[in-house]
């Protein structure tokens, strides 16, 4: 609108001044028409400037100053349960004021826990829960429906979507294990891994990590359970054979059926420190139900000794735990 009226004015003054040209002469000094410069329209200004938030108004930075203002406590945790049985007692976090030490209330957490699981690969859920007037917060966890071997992490609320606040939120977590095993410890079951020499060839002799692995399984609490043969079946690692041949000689007398190979990782190393033996465990547990797969998991162990071996017994009762405590929380 400005601009149309500069002309406009402008535009005038001219015609005026070259009306009275043509009755006046020039004088001296005078600007004539030819000498007016009319300036191009005044380009048009940019639309409104959006100006980014200082740093210490970015959401991560709101939530650091969050944090760094209270502090975090596992107060208690409950033993481990079996599938299907709820857990004894809730998880208790204890929130306290990092000025202070006095409790803080009102402060809403999150809780990371496992919810289902394939084999070894754990699901979780989330859900929040809030400090009380003493700053303690509990969890009281869902009956579980499968086995677990996880953990339950807690940490103040925020949107961990944001990676920042996600690796802060790590920091001031808390953790608990969260362990449910199986139900399965009185209904019985047998037991085939087969031990592979150096060459990968089955040892047909003995097992002496199927025994490793029963003596374990006993000392947890299953009972009922023994050693079966079948190495063909096993080594072919076919799940639908070694359920056929284990029907006719196992028939309903029990649950499960634990069979598999320990082979080696790779040829022993000979070093200044002695031998070292590394082997490698990979075990199906099958329902004698059906045949279906209840669970399956790959272990290693290692271990290392002045003489070979003595090293390949460490490894192989190390791998017999680690395969015991698989099946406790995975079966």
């Amino acid at each position: 609108m400005i601009i149309r009226k500069s002309f406009f004015i402008i535009s005038a003054a001219t015609a005026l001044f070259l009306t009275s040209c043509q009755t006046t002469q020039p004088v001296a000094g005078n600007t004539s028409a030819d000498d007016i410069q009319i300036q191009p329209p005044m380009p048009e200004l940019p639309g409104p400037v959006v100006i980014p938030p200082a740093k210490s108004d970015t959401a991560y930075k709101r939530y650091k100053d969050f944090i760094d203002g209270i502090a975090l406590t596992m107060a208690s945790a409950p033993k481990a349960t079996a599938k299907g049985h709820a857990f004894s007692s809730p998880f208790s976090v204890k929130v306290t004021k990092s000025a202070d030490g006095t409790p803080a209330e009102g402060i809403e957490l999150t809780v990371r826990y496992p919810v289902a699981k394939t084999d070894d690969d754990i699901q979780y859920a989330e859900t929040t829960i809030t400090s009380n007037g003493n700053g303690t917060a509990n969890f009281t966890p869902p009956v579980p429906q499968t086995t677990v071997n996880g953990t339950v992490t807690i940490f103040p609320a925020g949107d961990t979507s944001d990676p920042e606040i996600a690796a802060a939120a790590q920091l001031v977590s808390v953790t608990a294990a969260y362990q449910v095993r199986t139900n399965l410890l009185q209904s019985g079951g047998c037991i085939a891994i087969v031990d592979c020499s150096p060459n990968g060839t089955p040892i047909t002799a003995r097992s002496d990590s199927s025994s490793g692995v029963l003596t374990e399984m006993m000392k947890k609490g299953f009972v009922r359970v023994g050693n079966i043969d079948f190495v063909t079946e096993v080594m072919t690692g076919d799940k639908n054979r070694v359920y056929n041949a284990a029907k006719p000689m196992i028939g309903g007398s029990t649950a499960y059926l634990i069979f598999g190979t320990v082979r080696y990782a790779q040829p022993i190393q000979k070093t200044a420190d002695g031998c070292t033996c590394t082997l490698s465990g990979d075990i199906t547990c099958l329902s004698m139900k059906d045949g279906s797969v209840l669970y399956h998991t790959t272990r290693t162990a290692t271990a290392t000794d002045a003489r070979e071996q003595q090293a390949l017994a460490k490894a192989r009762a190390d791998l017999a735990r680690q395969i015991a405590d698989a099946v406790y929380y995975g079966l």
